[in-house]
């Protein structure tokens, strides 16, 4: 781990006997930034799953957003491990953010990757800050990528596949999705945001029948903010999800309070759990 005192990103491992009661490893942090490279700020929002088909020292595959030191930008990368805990880093990004035209020219974070027979599949958050009269100007949307190897990646021709959606609590960002497959359909839990009410950041649900055109829940957002003084009053977003027993198991980020306060005064983001039992319809929400 880096000796200084730059406030940086890494991502740690921990363990649970059922999703509620979680011990951490002893050696955390198992993704460090690199030193002099383009993830010198940052590794976090990571995606892993087990690749059952791959050499056994890459049976563990997980998918990152980097940030750049000088430049504070994000975009994603690779590595693989044998246990899920000792990671082995692709040297460079993976996808890396568009164009100054494109919807995803700023930066790339929050990838969701799933394995469907020998395609990798990947959705992601971009963000466009290029003012220039496009629909994503200002704006986070979601994208599909794919890839035969994890590592050479095709963005969707008509990126992004989900938007905001006007005027509601949605409208300025939807991010860090979260997909699954199921009941032969994809089932997207994300984080929407409206910056312009504290950055009040929330849970949504979207279904599509080929992981590319998307209908948004009539019940958005699924999983909504605390109330005043409760751990997660401002966020409840960063979903990660899974099926077990007939339920829906829910894990996410929450914080308290936005702005954040000047340091070194307090504010927390820690995570929650949510569950519920799985609906008779093919819907998840």
């Amino acid at each position: 781990m880096l000796p200084d005192e730059t406030l940086r990103s890494r991502i740690c491992y921990a363990t649970s006997p059922d999703g509620i009661n979680w011990e951490k490893y002893a050696s955390n942090p198992v993704m460090d930034v690199s030193v002099d490279a383009w993830d010198s700020l940052g590794v976090e929002t990571a995606s892993v799953i087990i690749d059952d088909a791959a050499p056994a020292n890459q049976r563990y595959k997980m998918w990152y957003a980097g940030q750049t030191l000088n430049d504070y930008k994000y975009e994603i990368g690779y590595a693989y491990s044998a246990d899920g805990i000792s990671w082995s880093k692709h040297s460079t990004p993976v996808v890396l953010v568009g164009d100054a035209n494109s919807w995803d020219n700023c930066f790339l974070e929050g990838p969701s990757v799933i394995k469907d027979g020998n395609t990798y599949k990947m959705w992601y958050a971009g963000y466009d800050c290029t003012i220039n009269g496009l629909a994503t100007d200002g704006k986070v949307n979601i994208g599909y990528a794919t890839s035969s190897d994890g590592i050479t990646w095709t963005k969707y021709e008509n990126n992004p596949v989900l938007t905001t959606t006007q005027n509601t609590w949605d409208k300025v960002y939807v991010q860090d999705p979260h997909v699954i497959q199921y009941n032969n359909a994809y089932h997207m839990w994300y984080g929407g945001a409206d910056v312009s009410d504290n950055y009040y950041q929330q849970t949504g649900y979207a279904y599509s029948v080929d992981g590319i055109h998307w209908e948004k829940s009539n019940h958005n957002p699924v999983l909504k903010r605390g109330t005043t003084g409760q751990w997660d009053a401002n966020t409840s977003s960063f979903p990660s999800v899974l099926i077990k027993n007939d339920y829906l198991h829910l894990w996410y980020t929450g914080k308290d309070v936005e702005p954040l306060p000047a340091w070194p005064a307090p504010y927390f983001w820690d995570l929650g759990y949510a569950s519920k039992k799985l609906p008779i319809s093919e819907k998840l929400d």
